[in-house]
This record gives structure tokens, sequence and C-alpha cells, in this order.
């Protein structure tokens, strides 16, 4: 199981909880990252992407523990899935880097 630093508490992030990394800060929980967002949360554009942003950790999630269970073509599909998935995280956690500064 991997583990990271939380960028913003300084507490473990381990492969399974919901984090994502924003270029500037590291890996972060999204917990915390919501909550050093709670000064700016007027802006909708920053509701939106820590809302879409929630949304598919959670499906990176729950893609890792379909391929666990699943065997052959199946588990190749999801795994290409969730690759798909992590690319658009990325680009969304890169935008909220972006914001946070």
């Amino acid at each position: 199981m991997r583990r990271w630093n939380c960028g913003l508490c300084g507490q473990d992030v381990v492969e399974g909880q919901r984090f994502t990394f924003i270029g500037s800060i590291g890996a972060v929980h999204v917990e915390c990252l919501l909550e050093s967002y709670t000064r700016q949360l007027d802006k909708r554009d920053l509701i939106a992407l820590l809302d879409a942003n929630e949304v598919l950790l959670y499906a990176i999630i729950r893609f890792k523990e379909a391929e666990r269970i699943a065997s052959g073509e199946v588990k190749s599909i999801l795994s290409e899935a969730r690759r798909e998935i992590e690319k658009i995280a990325g680009r969304i956690a890169l935008m909220l880097g972006q914001l946070s500064t």
C-alpha cells in the first residue's frame, strides 16, 4: 500500500483514501483541500471543480476495487477506464492548483 504525507495537514495519505495531488502542494486529503478553500467558496468554478474532483477520486477507488476481483479482458478494460479517469482527475487537480495561488 502506498503512502504519502498530506501537504496541508502533514498526516499520512494512504492509497484508498480520498486524496489528490496538487502541483504546488503535493498529495492532499480531499477534506484538507476543502477546508483550505473555505474562504473562497463564493467562487462557483472552484465549487464545481472540487465537486467533480471528489466524484472522480471516488470512481478511481471503485475501479481499483473492481480490478482486484476481475480477471482477463474485464480487468484490462477496467484498468484502461481507470487510467482515463486518473488523467481527467489530474487535469482538474492542475486547475485547482492554479486557483490556490
